[in-house]
């Protein structure tokens, strides 16, 4: 049989049960380094997320207003509201910025005004 390897103090390598509280330690400070490193990519995507659906739905709303305008002859309502009570152009009625929550409003040409994140 193989002989266990003794260290100074006379016990067997294989006989260490648990950690030392410096071991532990170096665990924890390399684990908080990490998470601080990388946590804020994640929480800064999420924003970057909604700034980006918010100029989606900004391109989508103004897309079906030149359609309203094509069907009707004239522009909606500035804010919306007769082209959002007819399920044709939105079903699910005018979305709201992701971002912040508010609504979107038009000009006299049809482009989304004051809506800058």
């Amino acid at each position: 049989m193989m002989d266990a390897i003794v260290s100074g103090n006379g016990r067997s390598w294989h006989s260490r049960r648990a950690y030392s509280l410096l071991e532990m330690l170096a665990v924890v400070m390399i684990l908080g380094i990490v998470a601080a490193l990388v946590l804020p990519r994640f929480t800064g995507s999420n924003r970057e997320a909604d700034r980006n659906a918010c100029y989606t739905i900004q391109g989508n709303i103004e897309i079906q207003v030149q359609l309203w305008r094509r069907h009707h002859g004239s522009w909606p309502a500035s804010d919306l509201n007769d082209i959002g009570a007819d399920p044709m152009y939105f079903p699910e009625g005018i979305p709201r910025c992701p971002v912040d929550g508010s609504s979107y409003t038009i000009d006299a040409e049809g482009m989304i005004v004051g809506h800058v994140h």
